[in-house]
């Protein structure tokens, strides 16, 4: 072979070996599993205190029907999930995220306490999940009388759909309930995804390495070959 036609040749096999390489890369940039943030439970302020309107006379106090101060001690509306953490349908969820729920009144009162904390239960499927049920005491901190606490006896385990399962017997300090029995459902992350992600990276790293080879063994043949022409 002739120098001339022979630096073609080994200037040819550079540019395919290039134009293999930014092939392959874009391949396996277009082939990622496409996660990244932007998840978000969407939740934001919007609890307000309920306001006590009395009337006052020359001789007495009273308070407005349907009044009350927001924790079940008075007022007439229904009992409700404020907010679940985590919340209903979502996925991706650390195996060990905080359980919580927040209701709209007062359920840690004392008359109530013990028959709400039976009204909570975790589920992964079908079966149940051993699992504390807490709540902060009312008079201590009444900040936290609506929340309830679910901490599972072990780890969550990973791709798993679990369940809060809340019955209509949860009532508040005034005795209000909930209107039916609530289910709430979440997605622990799995481990699929990560070794996914690890197989597209070590193939995308393979394929690097074969064209690197290929790159340089064309060019030691090229130069060994023009050493013989000259000798």
């Amino acid at each position: 072979m002739k120098p001339k036609n022979f630096s073609k040749t080994i200037l040819s096999l550079l540019l395919i070996g290039l134009l293999a390489f930014g092939y392959c890369g874009s391949v396996m940039a277009a082939g990622g599993d496409g996660s990244g943030g932007g998840s978000g439970d969407g939740s934001g302020g919007g609890n307000g205190s309920a306001t006590e309107t009395t009337t006052e006379t020359s001789t007495d106090t009273t308070t407005a029907p349907g009044s009350g101060d927001n924790t079940g001690g008075g007022s007439t509306e229904p009992l409700t999930i404020v907010t679940a953490s985590p919340a209903d349908q979502a996925t991706d969820i650390a195996v060990d995220t905080q359980i919580k729920l927040e209701f709209s009144k007062n359920v840690a009162y004392a008359t109530v306490r013990d028959t709400n904390l039976k009204a909570v239960t975790l589920w992964a499927g079908d079966q149940p999940i051993a699992a504390e049920i807490t709540m902060a005491d009312d008079q201590l901190n009444p900040e936290l009388r609506n929340f309830i606490n679910i901490i599972p006896g072990a780890p969550l385990q990973e791709g798993t759909v679990y369940t809060i399962k809340v019955d209509n017997t949860l009532s508040s300090k005034s005795g209000d309930v909930l209107t039916a029995p609530v289910a709430l459902t979440f997605t622990t992350v799995g481990a699929a995804e990560v070794t996914s992600t690890t197989a597209s990276g070590n193939s995308y790293g393979s394929t690097i390495g074969l064209i690197i080879v290929l790159m340089v063994i064309a060019i030691v043949v090229g130069v060994v070959v023009i050493r013989r022409k000259k000798a």
